[in-house]
Parts: C-alpha cells; structure tokens; sequence
C-alpha cells in the first residue's frame, strides 16, 4: 500500500487512469464463439477487426508517442498494460488511494458500422478488465464502457456489472449524437438504477471526422489545432443534456467530465444563464437557471490543467463559482502528458484539497470508491 502519509493522510482519487491489453488475445476467453473469428481470425489467420490501439490511423499524426516513455512495463507490453507496473510507478510513489479505471480500446469503437460487433468488444473488454484489474488490486475502480451503437444492449451490461465490486461508473463514448439526445436515455435510466455516475471522456474520434463531433467551424486541419478547442465539443455537450431535460428526466444522475478542460465555465455558466433568463420559453425542458442543473449534476476533472501565467490567474482559475464542490484530480496516466499528482496538489488552493483529492470524488461515485 501507498504511503498513508503521502498527501497528509487525505486519500486521493485519481478519476483518470487508462489500461489496455498487452494483446488483444487477451480477449479471447470473453468473447462469444461465433466472434472470436471475427475479431482474432480464424485458425492459421489474423483479424485487422481487433486492436488494442483503439484510435484510427487516419487522424493527424501526433508530434510526440501518445505515453510517457518511462510508463512502458518493464515485462513488455504497451503503457497501460500491467496493473503491477502502474502500481509501482503511479499508486504508491503519489499515495494514490483509488485509481479510477477508464479503458482506451473502445475508443476506436466508435468508427464501427456494426453495432452487433460494438456491443460484443465492449462487453469482453469490460468482462476482461473486471476480471485482470479489479481482482488483482482493490486500489482499482472500473468505469465500464458503453457507446451510442446499441442502447439497450449497454443499459444491459451496465446493469449486468452494475453490482461487481469495483465498478463505480460508464464510460460513455460520444460520436455523432450529442449527450441530450434521447437515444441514450435506457443507458442514463439503466445507470441512475443501479447508482452508477456516467462518465464522458474524448475518445479521439471528435473533431477529425465530418460525421463526428467537431469544433465551432468545422474540423481542424492541424493536430495543434484541434487540441486547443477540443473544449468547446465538452462545453456544448454539458450544455446539451441540460437544454435537452436529462436531469428533469433522471433527477439522480451524475456527469464527470475529464479531459475536457473546465476553466471556460467560468464565461458558459454566466453566459447561458443570461440567456435563459432573457428568453425561456426556447428550452422548454429546462425549468431553473441552467447553473443549478450543472452545479448538481456535473463533476470535472482536472487534467489537462490549464497553465496560469500569474497568481491572479490562478486565483481567476479555481475561484470560479461553485468549482470547489465540482472538481476532481486526474492525472490521464500513462499518457505523454501526465500531470503529475505533486505538481498538481502544489496548485491546489488549501481550502480546496480535501473536496479535489477525494470528497468530490465520493459524492459522484459513492462511498464504493473506496474498497480497501
């Protein structure tokens, strides 16, 4: 175990860890028979339908490897591939109490055109985590992933994992529909029953594909480009399920936003009040100021942690209103740009540290956060 008296005796909740398989062979006890070919081959073939590096190879190319190269286990394997190893080299140097589990080979998912096929690698991929990750550590915790391919079979396998020690949250990967629209109701409703909190992360997909979600504009030419308003696909989805009634739907839900950024609620939440106010019979579902909806209901994380200039800044950057009781640590480990969790924590301002490391943390996932 990490040392206790690593943050001051405070437990830390890292809302951003991402696993994967050293090989994508490792699915194959959880795949159903008659998909093994499909996504493994056949016997004395290969399959180009199974991946362990989810993202397209037809985005931009990225200026640097996408993990730190000192992540890379020690036995083989990609970054992320060793629980162990992320043990040694994240959990216990930083004192990490729970790491929160968000898988990255459903992120090439979302480019399928067969839904069957989605629902069947998120399922053996869910079913292999839970069974690699969760029962070898219990500083581990598991957002299983969903996408938009086939509600109901997700709303199924959240409900079917949705008592399994360790599983805390759904990942729930967006491509051309927005987090408002009702197709994703039986997996908000399938969550809210079994106290699960849903949790949107960008899967790479958004803003390099005309059917994909994009910034205002269109999409990016440049990778550089892409990266410094990729914010924007965050903020208009949070603002999205409030104008659309999710929470008037499901009352219980919680959103967390990581890697999506969070110093632009400072002019969103101002802005879209203003608005609402000045013309409410636009957005007929929404029956309070849409702040209330999103102090509520949303959580964000931290990383990637925007630079602040001066102290002002950083006082403008956590002093929004609200923030203290919406923000969590994440440190997006093992990618090349890991925030690390001291440099992080140095930043924080005092008053705040408790409710970032960890009391946010619980209130959007439960107590079953912590299972050691």
């Amino acid at each position: 175990m990490g040392s206790p008296d690593k943050n001051g005796g405070i437990p830390v909740v890292d809302c951003d860890v991402h696993p994967l398989m050293k090989n994508v062979e490792n699915l194959r006890p959880y795949l159903k028979k008659e998909w093994r070919d499909h996504f493994l081959g056949g016997i004395g073939g290969t399959s180009q339908n199974g991946f362990v590096f989810a993202r397209a190879r037809d985005r931009y190319p990225h200026p640097n490897t996408t993990y730190r190269l000192d992540s890379l286990p020690p036995e083989g394997g990609p970054a992320g591939s060793d629980p162990a190893f992320a043990i040694q080299d994240l959990i216990e140097p930083y004192g990490i109490t729970t790491a929160l589990l968000l898988p990255q080979e459903h992120y090439g998912v979302v480019r399928f055109g067969n839904s069957a096929a989605a629902a069947e690698f998120e399922r053996a991929n869910n079913e292999y985590l839970i069974e690699e990750w969760l029962g070898f550590d219990k500083r581990f915790a598991l957002a299983i992933t969903v996408s938009e391919h086939d509600p109901i079979a997700a709303a199924e396998d959240i409900r079917r994992h949705g008592n399994t020690p360790g599983v805390v949250g759904v990942q729930l990967l967006i491509n051309k529909n927005m987090l408002g629209a009702s197709c994703f109701d039986p997996i908000y409703k399938a969550a809210c029953d079994m106290g699960l909190a849903i949790v949107s992360h960008q899967n790479g997909g958004e803003g390099c594909y005309s059917y994909s979600q994009v910034p205002a504009g269109g999409v990016p030419r440049f990778y550089g480009e892409r990266h410094a308003i990729l914010p924007q696909v965050g903020a208009a989805n949070v603002l999205d399920m409030i104008m659309c009634g999710v929470f008037d739907r499901f009352p219980d839900l919680k959103v967390v936003m990581v890697e999506w950024g969070f110093t632009w609620l400072a002019s969103l939440m101002p802005r879209m009040d203003y608005l609402w106010s000045r013309h409410r019979d636009a957005s007929p579902y929404v029956t309070k100021p849409p702040s209330e909806y999103l102090r509520k209901h949303f959580k964000f994380a931290t990383q990637p942690l925007d630079e602040a200039s001066t102290p002002a800044e950083m006082r403008a950057m956590f002093g929004i209103d609200g923030l203290d009781d919406m923000l969590l640590f994440s440190s997006d480990y093992p990618h090349y740009d890991t925030d690390n969790p001291d440099v992080v924590f140095a930043k924080i301002p005092q008053e705040m540290k408790e409710k970032v490391y960890y009391r946010n943390a619980v209130d959007a996932f439960g107590s079953r956060i912590f299972r050691q």
